[in-house]
């Protein structure tokens, strides 16, 4: 009789465990990289005052993004005693170059208690003078972390990459070579982590390449030079009945790579700086594929759809917008640095100025043709789904909560200060939002 008691708490505790992973957003943009978080109550309808349970200071600088797991958030900085300059909002002209900055500095992993917010613990993986030169609205701690239930792995650009465990242990850790990107912007591009493996794309003006690495052990699985120069894009897995595909944007070229390495296929046409992060969805019963770029100064703002199973060059021909293996492209639709989040049938595209456009997934034709949010606003966090709900959030740090057929009437704003460059997460009906500051969670009473 005293197993039955032993046999039921197990039971409660794997169902416990088992949601708490289903509820996680453990990397860039949540589970499957999709965006696509479950609904929070009264985001739409509530005074911000009645949402926010509460706010934890963030040492430092950095725009990674929040991840959620096993009831942590975990976030990445870099602290030094000589501030860096002021961060500037908008898309500007002057201080293109980036630039270098003195002085010690430590790069840490921090967590936070996701229903408390809390700090439970604060370790430094690296430290010493920064390495390379950055853009000003860029950091030093911009590549946003991916967890499991076992680990947590933390890049930071030209220092070094870290796995650690959930009490903050530091697993493994190795440095990172020093990388020249165009015009002395740094690195930005997040690591991902599938099914024990890490996936890195690290392009830059003198040597650019793909990296797979054994979460468990930091050893390097493979490495694929290629024939790239500076991209920000974050890899992206993509899982679909025909097999696994890596898929690394350029401005060069779209490319797609088994999980041995072995390139499978490379499409051109981008525009000449890639930001977005690729999506993935079954649409029609069918799965596809979107890649887009749309740097605010090129011609080229390219979204396309491609269909599993491509191979070799699969790049349109002039006059073209779809073959055998790209079901179709929108050359105008591509935003500059938000991703894209697809909504079932609906591809939502968040553009840095403040306007909205959906995609027909299917047919790639636009159902709504940036559509104006607001005066005055500026995006560079990607935008997410929570159930229903647009949240899209400015860079004053404020969270626009929209119904995508009529984005231009925002349900509720809700202010939080400051700045914000980073993606929000979604997890456990809450919102998670990294300012320059703090990190602030909205969520019901």
């Amino acid at each position: 009789m005293r197993a039955i008691p032993g046999v039921l708490f197990l039971s409660l505790v794997l169902t416990q465990a088992t949601a708490r992973a289903q509820d996680a957003w453990p990397g860039f943009r949540g589970l499957g990289m999709a965006g696509l978080g479950g609904p929070v109550p009264g985001l739409d309808s509530k005074a911000t005052s009645d949402l926010v349970r509460w706010r934890a200071p963030v040492p430092g600088r950095g725009w990674s993004s929040p991840v959620v797991h096993s009831g942590k958030v975990f976030l990445t900085t870099s602290t030094s005693e000589i501030p860096g300059p002021e961060q500037r909002k908008g898309l500007y002209i002057l201080d293109l170059q980036g630039k270098a900055q003195p002085g010690e500095r430590a790069w840490e992993v921090l967590a936070f208690d996701a229903s408390t917010g809390k700090a439970l613990w604060r370790t430094p993986v690296f430290s010493g003078e920064a390495r390379g030169t950055i853009h000003i609205k860029n950091s030093f701690a911009s590549e946003t972390p991916c967890a499991d239930d076992k680990r947590v792995i933390a890049m930071f650009g030209n220092r070094g990459i870290a796995a650690l465990d959930h009490a903050g242990k530091v697993l493994w850790k190795f440095d990172l070579p020093v990388r020249k990107t165009e015009m002395g912007w740094g690195p930005a591009a997040s690591p991902v982590l599938h099914e024990g493996v890490v996936y890195l794309a690290m392009d830059s003006e003198e040597e650019s390449l793909v990296w797979a690495i054994n979460a468990n052990t930091g050893d390097t699985l493979w490495k694929r030079i290629r024939a790239e120069k500076s991209n920000w894009a974050t890899p992206f897995v993509w899982a679909h009945p025909a097999g696994t595909e890596v898929i690394t944007p350029g401005k060069g070229k779209v490319r797609s790579y088994d999980t041995k390495g072995e390139l499978l296929w490379e499409l051109g046409g981008m525009s000449m700086i890639s930001i977005p992060t690729p999506s993935a969805g079954t649409i029609g019963g069918k799965p596809l594929l979107f890649v887009s770029s749309g740097y605010v100064m090129d011609i080229r703002k390219p979204v396309f759809a491609i269909r599993p199973g491509s191979r070799g060059d699969i790049s349109l021909k002039l006059g073209e917008n779809a073959n055998s293996y790209v079901a179709w492209r929108n050359g105008g639709a591509g935003p500059y640095h938000p991703s894209p989040v697809l909504a079932g049938d609906r591809l939502h595209v968040l553009l840095d100025r403040g306007f909205l456009t959906t995609l027909d997934a299917s047919t790639g034709k636009a159902l709504l043709d940036k559509a104006g949010l607001g005066r005055s606003l500026q995006f560079t966090a990607s935008p997410v789904m929570a159930g229903d709900r647009l949240v899209a959030v400015t860079e004053d740090a404020e969270v626009l909560v929209l119904d995508p057929a009529t984005p231009g009437k925002p349900l509720a704003r809700h202010a939080l200060g400051g700045m914000a460059l980073a993606t929000p997460a979604v997890s456990g009906g809450a919102l998670f939002v990294r300012t320059q500051n703090e990190l602030v969670q909205l969520k019901s009473r």
